[in-house]
């Protein structure tokens, strides 16, 4: 009986490693392409512009299936990642803006590889199990294994509470987020592209809208509402005081989860 029982745990113990093996944070490879040096000062972020531009139509949806069929653009800016981040190389990042730009097109840029390489999808969210895209797949930046959690949670989550519009720049493959820009964010711009983004949110009803005195917002306030000083109705007060005005509460709306886009 004592057997039987040490051959149970045993055999539970093993269903347990497998099971956290199977399903352990990064243990899905993203794409690998070579490295591609960077040249020059600093790093440039021209290629991101021309793969926007490649996948963001005039509608701001994203055509994967073009990416899918023409990957080289994508791979080579990955490549690019690979090869160079502000760890590997802080003489590239003079600034917290330079650090910033680079982390956000790396999300940006990672997120669209994710989907490109998932097709068909219909929302990223169910890809994997709990949201697994954002912490299964893993990706190379300066060499170093992250996922797009981990991008998002260290080291843009410490510089998200400078500028709180950083958490609209991250588009989530879903019509729940602005839709990408057509240009890459660059360090000595980066203000006031996170500026405009910022204002082009408080006047977009997809996000933010009145209901006699409530202002309906995105759960994207709620959820980092830390970042935006504890109170989103301030926050909107200080970028578009006529969106706000006479507003005196707020009620948060669920998020889109529908792709941003076409497989």
């Amino acid at each position: 009986m004592r057997t039987l029982r040490s051959y149970a745990l045993v055999i539970l113990a093993t269903v347990f490693a497998v099971i956290f093996f199977w399903f352990r944070p990064g243990g899905v490879d993203g794409p690998r392409p070579a490295p591609v040096a960077a040249t020059g000062v600093g790093f440039d972020h021209g290629a991101f512009t021309v793969v926007l531009q490649q996948a963001v139509g005039p509608d701001g949806q994203v055509d994967y299936a073009a990416l899918r069929a023409d990957p080289a653009r994508l791979d080579d800016y990955l490549g690019r990642l690979r090869a160079t981040s502000p760890v590997s190389a802080p003489h590239r990042f003079k600034s917290d803006d330079d650090r910033l730009a680079y982390y956000l097109n790396a999300y940006n840029a990672m997120m669209l590889a994710a989907v490109r390489d998932h097709c068909p999808v219909e929302d990223v969210q169910t890809v994997y199990v709990a949201g697994g895209l954002f912490w299964r797949v893993s990706f190379l930046l300066g060499e170093v294994k992250t996922t797009l959690s981990d991008l998002e949670s260290h080291q843009i989550s410490e510089l998200a509470r400078q500028h709180p519009a950083v958490h609209f720049a991250l588009v989530k493959g879903a019509r729940g987020y602005p839709a990408l820009p057509r240009a890459a964010y660059e360090g000595p711009t980066l203000r006031a592209q996170l500026d405009a983004l910022a204002r082009q949110v408080v006047h977009d009803p997809a996000f933010v809208r009145r209901a006699g005195d409530t202002l309906q917002v995105s759960m994207i306030f709620q959820w980092y509402l830390a970042h935006f000083g504890g109170d989103a109705l301030k926050w909107i007060q200080s970028i578009a005081p006529e969106v706000a005005e006479g507003a005196t509460t707020v009620e948060f709306i669920p998020v889109d989860g529908a792709l941003n886009g076409r497989c």
